[in-house]
This record gives C-alpha cells, structure tokens and sequence, in this order.
C-alpha cells in the first residue's frame, strides 16, 4: 500500500578545486515496498525562472543498490552501487550530457514507515571528474492528525 511520506532532502558537493554547495529540499511524496524493494515517488514543480518544467523522480532500493529515474523535464536513470561505475545520459531541453557516478558508500535503513538512505559518489561528466557529493534521504510516513 502507498503512504504518503515527507521527504529531506540533502545534497553537498564539494569540487577538485575546493569550494562546496549544499541544497535542501522537502517534499510530498508516496513510499511502498513491493516484493522487497523499497520505491520512493515525488514531484518537482516546474519553475519559469530556470524554465524547466515538473520532474517527477522514482526511487527504487534493493540490496545495497538505489536506482534513480528521473523524468519530465529532464531525463536521467542512474544505478547507485557501491564500486560499480555506472554511465548514463542526462537528457534536458538543451541537450544531452554523459553523466557517470562512482559510489563509494551506498546505505540504505528502511523499513515500511520509512528511513533513510545516504550515498556518497564521484561524479563525472564525460569521464571528467567534476565534483564529490553526498546525497541524504530521510523519508518520514504522514501520520493522520
């Protein structure tokens, strides 16, 4: 069964020549677990001053791997397990980008009411090496008030 779940969202990277940028993001989504795999659905409103339309991202997690879907707006599937490289094309309404992602930490602690899930990863355009990042997840099911 889908329950509607909150969900922070924090991202930082920190790039080769040393500067940081951090973003936080929280979100409605919908959260379910089906023959063993965790998925996690949401919504990213689209916005006229970057004019990007919505993007909805879905989240499956399975034994020590996360895959990432975007779609919408942009385009992107991306396979998140621990020393696996895993290449792929980010797709956006100004073209195509070969994206590549290293994970040196992939966590996942979720049960049916929710968790957490914390990747670390190099992250690579066209097999240059652009930035380290972390990426937290803590999803939290809406309890009805």
């Amino acid at each position: 069964m889908q329950k509607k779940v909150t969900i922070h969202i924090n991202g930082k990277q920190t790039y080769p020549e040393g500067h940081e940028d951090q973003q936080e993001l929280i979100i409605e989504g919908t959260y379910y677990e089906r023959n063993g795999v965790f998925y996690v659905v949401y919504k990213e409103a689209g916005s006229e001053s970057t004019g990007l339309e919505e993007v909805t991202t879905f989240l499956s997690i399975k034994e020590g791997a996360v895959v990432l879907n975007r779609k919408g707006a942009i385009d992107l599937s991306q396979e998140f397990k621990e020393g696996v490289l895993n290449r792929s094309i980010y797709t956006t309404c100004y073209g195509k980008i070969w994206l590549s992602v290293m994970p040196r930490r992939v966590e996942c602690d979720l049960t049916v009411h929710g968790g957490r899930i914390s990747l670390e990863y190099n992250l690579f355009i066209d097999d240059k090496l652009v930035s380290y990042n972390l990426l937290l997840l803590n999803i939290k099911e809406d309890l009805p008030q």
